[in-house]
Order: structure tokens, then sequence, then C-alpha cells
């Protein structure tokens, strides 16, 4: 129950909280810039909603959104918190192995294995 709690607060961050305190920022300095240098009409809450999203469609910034968020309900989902305390129990050996294995299955890991032969098997 903790987790869905924890889901709940990061999806309404996610949804709600950023596109609200955007729409607020992008009016307020709408309002307090364009309006007395360019002649602008003033614009409300919902008009910078409507700009934050417009801008968000435009440059991609959704997928940047997305992937932050799916990344924020796979650590609330997926790990307990104690990683820390779990990498300074292990020995040297387990550690050692436990970056063997990333690298074996990770491809952004290879490039920074300096064993010897290590370009011979990744070719």
């Amino acid at each position: 129950m903790k987790k869905f709690a924890k889901a709940i607060a990061a999806f309404t961050v996610f949804i709600a909280g950023i596109p609200a305190l955007a729409a607020w920022g992008i009016s307020w300095l709408w309002n307090a810039v364009l309006t007395g240098v360019c002649g602008f009409a003033a614009i409300g809450f919902w008009q910078g909603l409507g700009l934050f999203l417009l801008g968000q469609l435009l440059t991609g910034g959704f997928v940047i959104a997305i992937f932050l968020f799916m990344g924020c309900m796979h650590k609330i989902f997926s790990h307990d918190g104690d990683w820390h305390s779990h990498w300074h129990s292990m020995s040297s050996e387990e550690k050692r192995a436990f970056i063997q294995r990333r690298r074996r299955e990770h491809a952004g890991f290879r490039h920074n294995d300096k064993t010897p032969g290590a370009d011979a098997a990744a070719e």
C-alpha cells in the first residue's frame, strides 16, 4: 500500500504539479515582460498552460517527462531503497562479478571493459 501511495504522489506531481507550476510561471513572465515591452494582451493560467503544452509538443519535451516518470515508477515498485547497504555489504569479489555481469548484459558498458581480448570478443 505504501508503494501505491508513492506512485499516486509521483503521478500527481508529473501530471498535475509540473504543468501547473509551468503554467503559472509562463503566465507571470508573459504578463510581466511581454505586455509592457511588446504591448501584447495579458494571459491567464489556462492560456499559460496551453503555451506550456504547445512548447512541450513542439520540442518533444513529453518524451523526457515520460522517461522520468517511468524511471520514478520503476524505482518505487522495483527497488526497496536499500541498495546502498547492499552494495557496501558485498565483498570485493562479489562487486567485481556484479560489474562484469552488468558489462556483459548492457551494451553501454562494453566500451569500459579493459580486459585483454575484450575488443575481439565484442566484435
